[in-house]
């Protein structure tokens, strides 16, 4: 076990209050940097110094005796890791140090007691700070926690699991399948990770994240090279992805290779792509969470729904649940989480639909959240319709036969079968919202006979 690791299994008894006081602490750094680093780059740094804080090499760092990027390689090398991977990540670092500028950064982070505060929370709470800072490109390198918690919790990971995450971010699914683990006692480090992305930046702090949870997680090569072939070279237990949405030209210049189970997917959009993608790399008994616009499920382009219509008719469409708005930052582009499966136990028969788009409280910088409570819903719920014990929930869930699903053009869209509470109209509500109509009716009448009038004056002065 990695000198970090080991103190996780605190983070769920440390306070949020204490950690956001952490954070806010360093975030207030960033006028030190104006002109020198932006918000992603300095972000990027702290995160960066948040890892380093766990490791052998910090004191000579902390002391002055060692600069930041001659620490860092010290530390990987005696792991025999290649520092390569972290070169987006040390060229942030080496601007601040040449500005004089990280000498009272470091001395902030060496506050901070890894014995006190778990390092991983706070490396996740400064994620969120950052992604937060950049606005709508906030979401381009970052998945909501609670989006991350809520597929760990659905996929009910173990620890022999084989993981992947082919469009990793900063690793936000894998750590939350870490975190799940350690809660329960149980030891991360067992756990077998890959991570792949479009972006290098993102795939080293995906890595040091993982990391700080004693996980050592193998890199595959850029999505971009493996996506159009249809599926990695190897299998997992557990997928989870938040890929672009919707993106055009994902095959780039050399078309598909490989071979597509429901049909090669449309070159302007790469939805599908992921879904199939996805799933060719699960294990037979593999399952796998993804992260879709709520388009998706909707598509009358042919080749989407055909693929659709056949991921269903083969059973690989576990379930579809709709998410509260305003969970990314900068946007709020409605989503769905889809659970999908290699080998269903039998024939399919029914997809699981949830509707919590009315769950969750909007927290800091506008963004809703879903609770631990709201979590646990969704899960519940989805382990008692796979034990086959759940009738329809009004408002909130319904199991759907394939044959409906068939009938209605393959659509996969939650909120069209999921029967509405029953409510008692409120009488007085009703009438007073009437009687305010009728005024606002009256008005416009009021305003278009003005516009009448005086248009007909305008027509008389023209002689027409």
């Amino acid at each position: 076990m990695t000198q970090a690791s080991g103190k996780q299994t605190r983070s769920s008894m440390t306070d949020d209050a204490t950690v956001r006081r952490l954070t806010d602490a360093l975030w207030r750094s960033l006028d030190r940097y104006r002109g020198v680093l932006n918000v992603i780059e300095f972000g990027e740094v702290v995160l960066v110094l948040l890892y380093m804080r766990g490791r052998p090499a910090w004191q000579v760092l902390a002391d002055g005796s060692s600069n930041a990027e001659r620490a860092i390689a010290a530390d990987w090398s005696a792991n025999g890791e290649d520092v390569v991977l972290l070169s987006p990540l040390l060229q942030s670092l080496r601007r601040a140090d040449d500005a004089r500028q990280l000498a009272p950064l470091v001395e902030l982070v060496d506050r901070i007691d890894p014995d006190d505060v778990p390092l991983p929370q706070v490396f996740g709470a400064m994620l969120d700070q950052v992604s937060g800072a950049v606005g709508k490109g906030g979401g381009e390198f970052y998945t909501p926690r609670s989006i991350t918690e809520l597929a760990s919790g659905l996929l009910e990971p173990v620890q022999s699991d084989r993981v992947l995450d082919p469009c990793c971010k900063t690793g936000g699914f894998p750590a939350a399948i870490a975190d799940r683990l350690l809660r329960q006692g149980k030891e991360a480090e067992q756990l077998t990770v890959a991570i792949s992305d479009y972006s290098v930046r993102s795939c080293a702090l995906a890595y040091l994240n993982l990391r700080l949870r004693g996980v050592v997680p193998q890199v595959l090569p850029w999505a971009a090279e493996s996506l159009p072939t249809g599926a990695p070279e190897s299998r997992y237990d557990v997928v989870t992805a938040n890929p672009p949405f919707n993106m055009s030209n994902w095959s780039g210049d050399r078309g598909l290779g490989g071979w597509w189970r429901y049909g090669a997917p449309p070159a302007h959009n790469s939805n599908f792509a992921w879904l199939q993608y996805v799933i060719a790399s699960l294990n037979p008994d593999g399952r796998a969470a993804v992260v879709m616009p709520y388009g998706a499920g909707l598509s009358e382009n042919t080749h989407e729904r055909n693929i659709r219509a056949a991921m269903l008719n083969d059973g690989a469409v576990s379930a579809v649940i709709a998410l509260p708005g305003q969970m990314f930052p900068g946007t709020d582009i409605p989503v769905t989480l889809w659970l999908l499966q290699r080998s269903p136990a039998g024939p399919p028969y029914e997809v699981l639909f949830v509707d919590a788009t009315g769950l969750g409280s909007v927290q800091q910088r506008h963004r809703r959240t879903l609770a631990g409570a709201d979590i646990e819903k969704i899960v519940e719920t989805y382990r008692r319709w796979r034990e086959h014990r759940l009738d329809a929930v009004a408002g909130f869930a319904a199991g759907v036969p394939i044959e409906k699903l068939r009938s209605d053009g393959y659509r996969l869209n939650p909120r069209a079968y999921i029967t509405p509470i029953d409510e008692a109209p409120d009488l007085r509500t009703r009438a007073r919202q009437v009687e305010e109509l009728t005024r606002r009716l009256d008005r416009l009448a009021e305003q278009a006979a003005r516009l009448d009038r005086t248009i007909e004056s305008h027509l008389k002065e023209l002689f027409l």
